[in-house]
């Protein structure tokens, strides 16, 4: 199955437009003037020109601040420029491209070299200052390509290639906009305040050992211009609010509540006292936590993700999967994709139980009356997107992709975000309304399947951890120390047992092993209602491939979901050490001063 190419012919397409400041325009004639320059006399005698040369220009201003029971622990403003340059040295059939050589991955990146990804340059930009930058960049970036294709042309010398694949696929000349949204500005100050004054409340919860609070602020000026004569210029808004607090029960197990919301301007985040809700909200839950009993034994069994578990399951086992990904060459061989590439050869194969489907809506910037902070209009390589059912009936039927041309996919679907194709606003949709039950039915569902498995009790999960935020804020507050459960597991942080008999408890340190995305093939009934979570996720391609972000947004919109068989087993680590004598709050807890 072919994706359809998104541009037939050339094009100028405007988005949505303002007008720009003249500085920008400026930036852009810099960019056409190297990239011509560079077509034009680039070369080294005997070796090959570049066919294909593109630049990406991100002007970002950004502010940040972090606070903790009342005090800010730091906060700043920065404003930075950067520019990444993509060449290609050979022809699309075959250039530097889709090799991987552990010796060039860092080229450009190091101390002694020219960096040509991610390249920070100076902020103040004029014509000249940038036209130098792009020289220096450029220069770099062609030694690499030039060694690169090297040593992919000696490989291929000695082994016989089945597929025949092109490296790339050119598009005609276009041109696109979206600029119409001015750049947001922010008071760091008077948000800082409010931060403050919500981050107190945590003073009053003396089980906590650490809570915090994290705003990011980060509009970006993005410009783009290749060598086909394709250009686009767009504005990148994103927001974000953290919360994180952690603490250890008797035992030493590290515990953790989290709380975390993305936008694209601040208007569209929670009120100050809704986040100071989500606050007490996050302290309670962490309480009730270190004070719940750990479960003792593996358990495989029907369990019931609701609101964000269902969403966080979906976002980290499923959706990944969703995205194209080309097998790289290597000196060893065609390294195929295990990260994530379980879907590469699917195409047309059941992925998910039949009365589920998943559509994927880039430009729909509102789900009900949540913002979804992922949409987008242009894509990274100046591609429109457009709306794509991506499972239909439980059988998939299209992957995302960029302009990296993969054996079933060959053209772009205006996917590229962050550095290669990346999922975006996923809508996870039940077709079979039998499948379909209020929270009291699934609870009878559940009690079915226990009952004819012989199981004494099921498990509720309400919230499993992100990933962006276990590796940031929570590994940070715990010292590395907070048990993840390894690959291809997920820390559960709210979870509830529930007992044929309909008796309850809360309990910890709970892992989920869901064995991959055929737990998508187990869901038996999903709630009336969906919940929709903008989150960080991991880049699907690594960044250490691409050059790319490290965490792009995205928005997934999910009922809740009954799934018949899932594992979840103990955390069975060795936990460190509690403090040796309860914190001072605890003391004025107690009456004492």
């Amino acid at each position: 199955m072919i994706a359809r190419a998104v541009a037939l012919v050339g094009i100028i397409a405007v988005v949505a437009t303002a007008q720009l400041p003249s500085w920008v325009l400026d930036a852009q004639r810099a960019l056409r003037d190297e990239i011509r320059r560079s077509m034009d006399s680039l070369a080294i005698e005997g070796i090959k020109k570049p066919y294909y040369l593109e630049y990406t220009l991100r002007y970002r201003w950004s502010a940040r601040a972090s606070v903790a029971y009342g005090a800010v622990l730091d906060s700043e403003r920065t404003q930075t420029a950067r520019v990444t340059v993509g060449i290609r040295v050979g022809s699309p059939e075959r250039d530097n491209t889709n090799f991987f050589d552990a010796a060039l991955l860092f080229f450009g990146g190091g101390e002694q070299e020219e960096p040509y990804r991610n390249r920070l340059i100076p902020h103040e930009l004029t014509y000249g200052v940038l036209r130098r930058q792009l020289w220096l960049a450029t220069d770099a970036a062609y030694k690499a390509a030039v060694e690169q294709y090297a040593k992919k042309e000696a490989v291929l010398k000695n082994r016989v290639q089945r597929d025949t694949t092109p490296d790339f696929v050119l598009l005609p000349p276009a041109t696109v906009a979206d600029t119409a949204a001015p750049l947001p500005r922010v008071s760091l100050g008077t948000v800082v305040a409010h931060l403050e004054r919500i981050s107190a409340i945590a003073r009053e919860y003396p089980a906590l050992q650490q809570a915090t609070i994290t705003f990011e602020h980060l509009p970006e000026l993005v410009l783009f211009v290749n060598s086909e004569g394709r250009s686009a210029v767009k504005i990148h808004r994103q927001v974000g609010i953290e919360i994180v607090a952690t603490t250890q029960a008797a035992d030493g197990m590290p515990l953790a509540q989290t709380y975390a919301v993305y936008a694209r301007t601040l208007e569209e985040l929670p009120s100050w006292d809704s986040l100071a809700r989500a606050l007490r909200g996050v302290a309670q839950r962490l309480t009730y936590q270190a004070a719940a009993p750990a479960i003792e034994e593996p358990y495989s069994g029907p369990v019931l993700f609701r609101g964000q578990a269902a969403a966080e399951l979906f976002a980290q086992v499923f959706a990944p999967n969703l995205v194209a990904q080309r097998p790289q060459l290597s000196e060893q061989g065609v390294q195929q994709q295990e990260r994530f590439g379980a879907f590469q050869n699917k195409l047309g194969a059941r992925v998910m139980a039949e009365f589920l489907s998943v559509e994927s809506a880039p430009q729909q910037t509102m789900i009900g009356n949540v913002p979804a902070a992922a949409a987008y209009r242009i894509d990274d390589e100046g591609i429109q997107p457009e709306p794509l059912t991506l499972v239909r009936g439980g059988y998939l039927e299209h992957l995302l992709s960029s302009r990296v041309p993969t054996r079933r996919i060959r053209y772009s679907n205006g996917r590229s975000r962050g550095g290669g194709a990346m999922y975006d606003v996923l809508l996870l949709r039940c077709n079979d309304r039998s499948r379909v039950a209020s929270d009291a039915q699934l609870l009878d569902r559940m009690m079915s399947i226990l009952k004819r498995r012989d199981l004494p009790y099921g498990y509720i999960v309400t919230e499993l951890l992100n990933q962006n935020l276990l590796y940031t804020a929570v590994y940070q507050q715990t010292g590395g120390t907070f048990p993840s459960g390894g690959d291809n597991h997920i820390p559960a942080l709210t979870v509830e047992r529930i007992w044929r008999d309909g008796r309850r408890e809360r309990v910890r340190g709970v892992v989920v092993s869901p064995g991959g995305y055929q737990v998508f093939r187990d869901v038996v009934a999903v709630g009336r209602s969906q919940y929709v979570q903008n989150l960080l996720a991991p880049s699907v391609i690594s960044p250490y491939q691409t050059g790319g972000a490290q965490y792009v947004l995205a928005t997934i919109a999910t009922p809740d979901l009954l799934v018949e068989d899932v594992e979840l087993r103990p955390i069975e680590d060795g936990f460190p050490t509690p403090p040796l004598i309860p914190g001072p709050l605890a003391e004025r807890a107690g009456g004492r001063k």
